[in-house]
């Protein structure tokens, strides 16, 4: 399962998509993780939210950054 993280210049409120292949959360550039949270609360078990902060948060882990129009996607890195 791919966990990705996009910043979006013109995301207005946070949003989950859920593919059988795919998370993907979409925020803007002003939300903090706890809007992040009221979304995927629910959804997510505890090992992909923790997956989720680390995209977010720790710059220790290993991540891909890339801009693809007004998207800055990052994913872990293999």
């Amino acid at each position: 399962m791919r966990i990705v993280l996009v910043i979006n210049d013109y995301c207005l409120f946070p949003d989950l998509s859920n593919t059988d292949n795919e998370i993907k959360v979409t925020i803007g550039v002003g939300h903090n993780f706890d809007e992040i949270l009221d979304v995927v609360g629910g959804a997510l078990s505890n090992e992909q939210i923790a997956h989720l902060h680390r995209l977010w948060a720790d710059d220790t882990f290993p991540r891909n950054f890339e801009r693809v129009g007004d998207d800055l996607i990052i994913t872990a890195r293999d």
